[in-house]
C-alpha cells in the first residue's frame, strides 16, 4: 500500500505570519492535531502541532505561527510505501508525517489517525485504504 491510497489529501494549511491564536481556533474547528505551514507557493516551510500552540503561548514565546512551528520536518513522498512511512513515524516518534512532491509543495498529510482507520478496517474485515 502506498502513501497515497492512506493519505488526507484535503488538509487544513497556515501561513507563518498567522497569529498562533488563529491556528489554535482553526485546529479546534477542523478537529486537527497537526497544521502544516506553507508559503504562497504551497511549498511546505513547517509544521505546527496543538502542542507547539501550547507551549508556545504558555511560555509567552511569541505570537505568529513562526514563533511555534517546527522547521526540521520529516516528510514523505505519495508514491512511498505506508509501511515504511508508519517506520519512520514510530521511530522519529511523530504523529504526522506531511506530503510533499518533488518540489517541497504540500500533497497531503499522512496521520497516526490514518493508521488507527486502516487497522479498524482490517479487523472488520473490510477492503483497505480510503480508495479501496
Amino acid at each position: 500500500m502506498l502513501v497515497s491510497e492512506l493519505m488526507s489529501n484535503d488538509v487544513l494549511t497556515i501561513r507563518a505570519d498567522a497569529p498562533l491564536t488563529q491556528a489554535a481556533a482553526e485546529m479546534r474547528l477542523g478537529r486537527v492535531r497537526h497544521l502544516p505551514v506553507v508559503d504562497s507557493k504551497g511549498k511546505l516551510v513547517g509544521l505546527l502541532s496543538h502542542l507547539d500552540v501550547m507551549k508556545t503561548l504558555l511560555r509567552g514565546k511569541g505570537t505568529q505561527v513562526a514563533d511555534g512551528m517546527s522547521v526540521r520536518l520529516v516528510t514523505v513522498r505519495e508514491d512511498a510505501q505506508a509501511a515504511d512511512a508508519a517506520k519512520l513515524m514510530r521511530s522519529r516518534k511523530v504523529g504526522s508525517l506531511p506530503v510533499i512532491d518533488e518540489k517541497g509543495r504540500l500533497v497531503g498529510l499522512l496521520t497516526e489517525a490514518d493508521f488507527v482507520d486502516l487497522a479498524e478496517q482490517a479487523l472488520r474485515g473490510k477492503p483497505l485504504g480510503r480508495r479501496g
